[in-house]
């Protein structure tokens, strides 16, 4: 096992509102996402390594499994929905560098992806989704892979927005699977920050207003404000 990170892509899966469920309830929500991504992603499933986070699971593919095939088994989660009523889950998709040792995975890409899935847009997608499934794509997995339309992707189901990631502003790409006008108007509700304003340079700022007059070094006439 090498001792340095490896190229891969990364997904986190978590389901909406378990912390306010009973043991039992978790159990079957727990069980019934498991179910829903073995079958969904059928071979990726053995083929990556993932992590059982409670009420979600982590899942890292190394760079033999290409990024297109993760990101478009992912998308169709919703076509291949568990029996019963299936949990409603956050989909966060990323790809960076992932450190693996024999108790579990980590790396800045890894925090990536779980601040993605915790961005307040994706939580309010899928709070007003009517499907049971929201996504948050990075902006690196979009532009190595959505906007080339590989596998039938369509890029225009992808949504620019700009997230607040705790530790920094990220673009990221809002999909949310058959309501499309629902995740456009959420991702244009985004803003992107404002840069701040230069600083002044030290010494004194005059401001003056009226017929204000410099001669030499006196100042007369109109409004005069100074700081400094």
């Amino acid at each position: 096992m090498p001792d340095y990170p490896q190229p891969a892509s990364i997904a986190v899966v978590d389901i909406v509102g378990s912390s306010g469920e009973h043991d039992m309830a978790k159990r079957r929500s727990r069980a019934a996402l498991y179910a829903w991504l073995e079958g969904a992603l059928g071979r990726l499933w053995t083929d990556g390594r993932h992590a059982d986070r409670g009420d979600g699971v982590l899942m890292v593919w190394g760079r033999d499994v290409p990024k297109v095939e993760v990101l478009t088994a992912l998308l169709r989660l919703p076509d291949h929905l568990p029996d019963g009523v299936p949990p409603r889950i956050r989909v966060a998709v990323h790809a960076g560098d992932v450190y693996a040792d024999p108790r579990g995975l980590v790396g800045d890409s890894v925090n990536r992806t779980f601040r993605l899935n915790e961005a307040g847009l994706l939580r309010e997608a899928i709070a007003r989704a009517r499907g049971p499934v929201a996504y948050l794509v990075s902006d690196e997995v979009h532009g190595s892979v959505v906007e080339y339309g590989y596998d039938g992707l369509d890029p225009d189901a992808f949504h620019e927005a700009v997230v607040d990631l705790k530790e920094s502003t990220r673009r990221a790409w809002l999909h949310i699977p058959r309501e499309d006008g629902l995740a456009a108007r959420l991702a244009a509700r985004s803003s992107v920050p404002r840069p701040a304003a230069p600083a002044q340079a030290g010494g004194v700022h005059i401001t003056t207003g009226g017929n204000a007059e410099i001669r030499d070094s006196t100042i007369a006439g109109g409004d005069i404000h100074g700081t400094g």
